[in-house]
């Protein structure tokens, strides 16, 4: 589920759309398949409950940061340009804002430039 979060960040897609836009190829690769080999998709909904209840906001902070630091070990570059990130809200969230720019309920997940010299 972790990997699955991780594209659905990429993609920037609701959980349903992520879930939908998944290959065959890909829910192989993370995993997505039973005993027998058949393909078991998660729904949008529980993604979308594994990210905001089972990770909450301290997980997926612990995850990006530790994305990010493989991708600087990786990487040449050490500097990032970093944007907020769009999250689109279950609509029985409550505690969602409307964003009328993005016309939908949503959580917001605001990031900073950094200077990534830190983690070297």
């Amino acid at each position: 589920m972790i990997k699955l979060f991780v594209v659905k960040c990429f993609r920037q897609l609701s959980y349903d759309k992520t879930i939908s836009s998944l290959t065959e190829e890909e829910a192989i690769l993370l995993s997505f398949y039973d005993e027998n080999g058949q393909i078991k998709l998660p729904s949008g909904g529980t993604l979308h409950h594994f990210m905001k209840y089972r990770l909450g906001e301290k997980g997926v902070n612990e995850i990006m940061m530790l994305i990010g630091e493989k991708i600087l070990k990786l990487s040449q570059e050490k500097e990032a340009k970093i944007d907020s990130t769009p999250l689109e809200a279950s609509r029985y969230d409550k505690h969602a804002d409307y964003n009328p720019h993005y016309e939908c309920k949503m959580d917001k997940h605001i990031l900073q430039w950094l200077e990534l010299t830190q983690f070297s």
